[in-house]
């Protein structure tokens, strides 16, 4: 979270009976650079050993659960300015004995944010998480051009038919990479054959009954695409789509996978519809209440949709 008044970045554990504060630490001074998000926007991630928060300014920090300080870096310091036009966001991935990080940029700088020293990147980052240290970084390629090559998605683990790999969602496609090394397996992208500049994509892959759900932004449709494909798929290797149904689309809340169906939450629809995973069929679609758009992404616990 962040200190208002005294403009600084925080870690904080609470008991979750009593909402107590357990510890708070200090991170790092400012919290903003525009008027749209703060630098606390990444959830933190925890292994029931230690606990590790990320911040948009590229502060990395873990600490065990007494709040002692494992170690801390920062991303931005290692690999270059994020170039992002407004603040860059990606929660971490702790996943098997990795901590996995995406970074998906600009190739150039944008009002002067990004490196002038090399090329902007973008990457999938995997760390050791006893010490922070890189066990590897792997370049993720794209095709999408300015706005659109930026992503506030975060990676996500899949395992179909025994291969196990790491979902990212960006850049006008989504790719599968392995999590040993991070090579990439399989890629698909067609919400943006025109190249539209100023498509940045927020939701999260979400995979399950073998598909894997891909939201394209600004009103586009959701795609449901085969899992357990290799190399560059065509539009064979997409299941189903919602493009005949305006209402299912999502340009910011991430979908839920539960009860064995998919949860699309439309912040521009202010629609919440469950849908059979297998062939994309509406079983229900409510309207949020009130004007408001609802961008947070559902979660499902206790027979309930949150």
């Amino acid at each position: 979270s962040t200190d208002a008044s005294a403009q600084t970045l925080l870690a904080l554990a609470l008991d979750r009976k009593t909402g107590k504060p357990l510890w708070r630490h200090k991170i790092a001074d400012g919290i903003r650079r525009d008027d749209r998000s703060n630098f606390s926007a990444p959830s933190p991630v925890t292994d029931g050993q230690r606990v590790i928060f990320f911040y948009s300014n590229g502060d990395l920090a873990a600490f065990d659960f007494a709040g002692q300080k494992l170690w801390a870096r920062n991303i931005q310091a290692d690999y270059g300015q994020f170039a992002f036009l407004w603040t860059f966001s990606s929660s971490p991935l702790l996943f098997d004995g990795k901590l996995y990080l995406q970074v998906l940029q600009r190739d150039v700088p944008v009002n002067g944010r990004g490196r002038r020293d090399g090329p902007n990147d973008s990457y999938l980052l995997a760390l050791d998480p006893a010490t922070g240290k890189t066990l590897w970084r792997q370049v993720r390629p794209s095709e999408a051009v300015a706005e659109s090559r930026e992503a506030f998605s975060s990676p996500a683990p899949l395992t179909h038919n025994g291969r196990t790999e790491i979902l990212v969602v960006g850049g006008d496609c989504i790719t599968g990479h392995e999590p040993a090394a991070g090579r990439e397996l399989w890629r698909w992208g067609a919400w943006n054959p025109g190249r539209i500049g100023h498509w940045r994509l927020v939701p999260s892959p979400v995979a399950g009954a073998g598909v894997i759900l891909a939201c394209g932004p600004k009103g586009a449709p959701v795609f449901a695409i085969k899992a357990g494909g290799n190399g560059a798929l065509s539009d064979d290797g997409i299941a189903w789509k919602t493009d005949q149904q305006r209402d299912l689309t999502s340009d910011v809340p991430t979908p839920l996978f539960y009860q064995g169906d998919f949860f699309v939450l439309s912040d521009l629809r202010k629609k919440l519809s469950r849908l059979d995973a297998r062939t994309g069929q509406v079983k229900w679609s409510v309207t949020t209440p009130g004007q408001s758009k609802y961008e947070a992404s559902p979660t499902g616990a206790d027979g309930k949709i949150y």
